[in-house]
């Protein structure tokens, strides 16, 4: 029977909360696959996915390698435990016709009283596939082909190749967080690390028509799709229309403060939505030094509005290419460098402030008279809600 098989990873170091995790995940699995005929068996530390259809195995497959949770997705066979038809079966798959091929067998007992031991398994069906194989020759240093048997109380599992899963956790374990998202290549990067520690993660994006254009936000949704396509819940994205206080902002006396002010009224606007519907923090794509807005000194200043909320920030010390890198791994490089400008880019002043203070942030904020009645009325009658779907 052709399986994919599945490992929990980080799971298993959970103790007596695993079972919640498992669950969890399960429940996911199924989520992600309730398109497709197969059937899933859940096991204490392992899954597996029985796929009935061969058209659809390879789709399914690279869906689970999306799923937070997996460490492993391996595509293999279930048979039952009978050594002779598993040396047809790999001498089958295995039949060099031409040329030689080096091969390894490695065996992992999970059934502790199977006769033989591990390298004693290893050993004997090693043996047997030469017999049957005169192109085939061991090498157990660096194998062309590598043969792994699990041996389970009534069955063996065998496989050829393991794929590397996210990890994590799975989406549901952790709290729930509003993500500030932009067009960029960074937001989307830290959304897709704190779903992959098991957060529900919704977002918040910015825009400032017409100023902004209509493909900025069409890109913040082509993102969330991307990153969320396999998730077990409807994400939900807040769109804010910060044009009019992007307009007040504007009229400050030191323009080198224009970024900081803007992102002050950002985390405003995050907490209020926060408080509103029960998320347990904000989160940022934030990295440390990367711009003006994200030395210590600003990030300070800004999270200074905020009266009580957690801001989780998963790339504090990432530098660029670690973030482009896992951005082109996750699907979402190439969509954040589309050329359409989102609120934070379009109004970054020619010098912005890179040590700015508590203390002027305010006083220049307390300056402008009109920007207490336009934030009022921007988070009662300027805040759309969608579904990406």
């Amino acid at each position: 029977m052709k399986i994919i098989y599945l490992k929990y990873g980080e799971l298993t170091l959970k103790g007596k909360n695993k079972k919640n995790f498992i669950n969890q995940l399960f429940s996911n699995i199924k989520v992600a696959l309730k398109d497709f005929s197969v059937k899933i068996i859940k096991k204490y530390d392992s899954c597996t996915i029985e796929v009935e259809q061969n058209d659809i195995f390879d789709k399914v497959l690279n869906i689970l390698t999306t799923i937070p949770g997996i460490a492993l997705v391996i595509p293999g066979y279930q048979i039952e435990r009978d050594f002779e038809k598993l040396v047809v079966e790999l001498t089958e798959k295995i039949n060099i016709k031409n040329n030689q091929a080096t091969f390894k067998v490695e065996t992992k007992r999970h059934d502790k009283k199977y006769e033989l031991n591990s390298m004693e398994f290893s050993r004997k069906l090693g043996h047997f596939l030469l017999l049957n194989n005169k192109n085939l020759k061991v090498n157990v240093k660096d194998p062309q082909i590598k043969i792994t048997v699990e041996i389970h109380k009534d069955y063996f599992i065998y496989y050829f190749e393991r794929i590397k899963g996210l990890g994590g956790f799975p989406i549901g374990c952790g709290g729930k967080v509003l993500m500030l998202i932009s067009g960029g290549i960074d937001s989307p990067v830290a959304a897709h690390l704190l779903l992959k520690k098991g957060y529900k993660v919704d977002f918040v994006t910015f825009v400032s028509p017409p100023h902004t254009k209509p493909e900025a936000l069409d890109k913040v949704r082509t993102l969330i799709k991307k990153l969320t396509f396999s998730c077990p819940y409807t994400p939900k994205l807040y769109i804010v229309n910060f044009t009019k206080l992007q307009h007040e902002i504007s009229h400050i006396f030191d323009h080198s403060y224009q970024i900081t002010i803007m992102r002050r009224y950002f985390f405003r606007i995050a907490e209020h939505l926060k408080e509103a519907n029960e998320y347990d923090a904000i989160a940022t794509g934030e990295s440390l030094g990367q711009v003006a807005s994200q030395t210590i000194q600003s990030m300070n200043t800004i999270e200074s509005v905020l009266k009580d909320t957690v801001v989780l920030r998963p790339l504090l010390t990432f530098d660029k290419l670690e973030i482009i890198n896992i951005a082109t791994k996750v699907g979402t490089y190439e969509t954040s460098i589309l050329p359409f400008a989102d609120s934070c880019s379009l109004f970054v002043p020619t010098n912005p402030v890179t040590k700015p203070t508590i203390h002027k942030a305010t006083k220049l904020e307390n300056d402008l008279e009109l920007i207490s009645g336009i934030y009022n009325i921007t988070i009662e009658k300027h805040i759309e809600l969608e579904r990406i779907k």
